[in-house]
């Protein structure tokens, strides 16, 4: 006879903590909605090009700024800043020190000022369905030819990927033109691959909030209404 008793079991897989979110308070009246370019250079001017290199900037979620779905058309709407904003930066541990001396520094971003106030660690999820607002792509590739190319990109993260929905396409203004991106759901991912996803992210423009994945809810729903 062979036993095993339930405890024995396979362990629930941990989240390592080398890769987290700082995510901090803010305070300030509005910003452009589309300010992930200057958002940038304000905080170029306080850490280092070397850990500019490695951190990613998800942007200030807004009142009305969504998911990435249902984002105004108006690439320059001004958005109110809520006492519930917040700024959330991708970070190593080894930077993590670093990027949070920006508490208590005021940001310039375009014509606005917003005050940085203090952080919270907010660790990667397991969750299997992931969410990128933004992903750098071509903008004269098609759907079909972009989601190819990003199943050819996640084979390198060993990851087999067998459910991705677009959705909104959406243009980044910067000092050396726009950028296009899509916005990218990903589901049925196993915690490990999860993990791996939003650790190393996915193509270009970090800085500017592009190519990182967050936890969401589902894309059972975004299908059904695709179809």
């Amino acid at each position: 006879m062979f036993w095993r008793e339930d405890s024995e079991s396979k362990k629930e897989y941990q989240v390592p903590d080398d890769v987290f979110d700082l995510v901090f308070r803010l305070r300030g009246t509005d910003l452009d909605i589309d300010h992930a370019f200057a958002l940038s250079e304000a905080l170029r001017s306080y850490l280092k090009s070397d850990t500019c290199n490695k951190i990613g900037v998800h942007g200030v979620r807004m009142a009305g700024s969504g998911n990435g779905w249902n984002r105004p058309e108006q690439s320059d709407a001004m958005l109110p800043l809520s006492r519930r904003a917040r700024l959330a930066i991708r970070v190593h541990r080894d930077d993590s020190d670093e990027v949070a001396r920006i508490t208590n520094q005021t940001l310039r971003i375009g014509s606005q000022q917003v005050a940085v106030g203090e952080s919270a660690m907010r660790k990667l999820s397991t969750l299997g369905t992931l969410h990128a607002r933004a992903v750098c792509c071509d903008r004269d590739q098609s759907e079909a030819d972009f989601l190819t190319e990003t199943a050819d990109l996640l084979k390198g993260l060993d990851i087999e990927v067998s459910k991705m929905i677009c959705g909104r396409s959406g243009t980044i203004r910067t000092a050396d033109g726009p950028i296009f991106t899509r916005a990218l759901m990903i589901a049925d991912l196993e915690p490990e691959q999860s993990v791996t996803l939003q650790q190393q992210g996915l193509g270009e423009g970090r800085m500017l909030g592009c190519g990182l994945f967050v936890p969401h809810r589902g894309i059972d729903p975004v299908h059904n209404i695709q179809e």
